[in-house]
């Protein structure tokens, strides 16, 4: 899964690079022919990312003891979160590329869902799963067998 993450990262990094120096994708000809494509596309591009991140980081994740910690607090998560804020914040310095708050709101959306989805397919992976059942998150489903 670290494979994935990291050449789905890349991919991410050259659509970013297109878009930049205005260069034409076939991402972005997919994004205008969509409606809301714009908004669809940050969903899903951040979303997959975090998603393949936090197989990545076999979930590993930091302590928090509030509600929004029970999604934030995956490795992979954050580091998508401060990718995708860095990257939104720094089109304020880009010519062709204009700063929106809707984006980032489209960002969090989409790595929000996706972070959910990770965390209850990962339950159900004999891979992944040990750090997610041993978490307090997960603590109560357990069933031992004494």
């Amino acid at each position: 899964m670290k494979f994935i993450a990291v050449l789905f990262f890349a991919f991410l990094c050259l659509i970013l690079f297109m878009t930049n120096t205005g260069q034409q994708s076939f991402v972005l000809d997919i994004r205008n022919a969509i409606p809301n494509g714009d908004k669809v596309g940050h969903i899903c591009m951040y979303g997959s990312l975090a998603f393949f991140a936090n197989f990545a980081f076999r979930f590993r994740s930091f302590k928090f003891n509030h509600i929004a910690g029970k999604v934030f607090n995956q490795y992979g998560t954050l580091l998508v979160l401060l990718f995708s804020t860095i990257e939104e914040f720094s089109q304020i310095f880009i010519a062709t590329r204009t700063f929106s708050l809707y984006d980032m709101a489209a960002n969090l959306t989409g790595i929000t869902l996706f972070t959910l989805l990770s965390l209850q397919l990962g339950k159900y992976s004999s891979r992944y799963n040990q750090r997610l059942l041993t978490s307090s998150t997960f603590r109560t489903t357990i069933k031992h067998p004494l």
